[in-house]
């Protein structure tokens, strides 16, 4: 019992790992996005995801109700309920790991990795690793009666706080497209949980703006029209001999 169990929890590491990679090759600006929301407010992202878990069950009756209004809709209610069951799921696996992100940052620092995406995998598997380490002590505790039953409870909540900070960030960033430059290594200095990481803006211009250069700047507005200096006038002739 205690080997099959142990086996499981290095599944489950395996699996995520192997999401990891996936995601992080093919949607690595969506990950670190969810990764930065996550690391600046950790609190926000928590109630952001506790209320969107409260909303979950709502949101998709309210979708199977506006599909039944219709014929064709009626017909579209499978469909549009295994949409919403993996959007949902889709969206709590990329906060999970974009948390264990988080946390292999703060624990195990860039390292020596060599690239940026070398460093983000190096937190994606420190953070999965340290997420493994609480199923693993609490099936190594699972004969004992009462330490059994404590840590399995403590894993679970630990879990479910992991994937609530994790489904909030995801929400806040909006899916994972932040208004902000999100890049790897140019993270600095916001402090996560106690840690000082390197999780800041780098650069405070949106996506949609456009820094101008010094020499280009005026008094008035780019979009506006430069003031003409006023021109100058003599005076009369006339008025030199009063």
């Amino acid at each position: 019992m205690l080997s099959t169990t142990l086996v499981a929890v290095a599944g489950t590491f395996g699996i995520g790992l192997v999401i990891g990679l996936v995601v992080l090759m093919t949607a690595e600006e969506a990950l670190l996005a969810v990764a930065k929301s996550a690391a600046r407010d950790v609190s926000g992202s928590f109630w952001a995801g506790l209320l969107t878990q409260l909303l979950a069950v709502p949101a998709l009756v309210v979708l199977l109700l506006a599909c039944a209004i219709t014929i064709i809709g009626i017909l579209a209610i499978p469909v549009a309920a295994l949409a919403w069951a993996l959007a949902l799921a889709g969206a709590v696996t990329l906060g999970i790991l974009a948390v264990a992100m988080v946390i292999g940052r703060a624990i195990a620092g860039r390292g020596r990795a060599t690239s940026e995406r070398g460093a983000a995998l190096r937190g994606l598997a420190v953070g999965l690793v340290t997420l493994s380490l609480v199923w693993f002590g609490a099936a190594l505790a699972a004969n004992v009666a009462v330490l059994g039953a404590i840590t399995r409870l403590v894993a679970v909540a630990f879990t479910w706080a992991v994937a609530t900070v994790g489904l909030g960030a995801v929400v806040k960033s909006r899916i994972g497209v932040s208004r902000l430059s999100v890049k790897l290594g140019r993270f600095g200095g916001t402090t996560v949980g106690g840690f000082t990481g390197q999780w800041s803006p780098s650069s405070s211009t949106g996506v949609n703006e456009v820094q101008v250069p010094v020499s280009w700047q005026t008094p008035t507005p780019v979009q506006g029209v430069v003031a003409a200096p006023k021109p100058k006038t003599d005076a009369p002739s006339g008025a030199s001999g009063l």
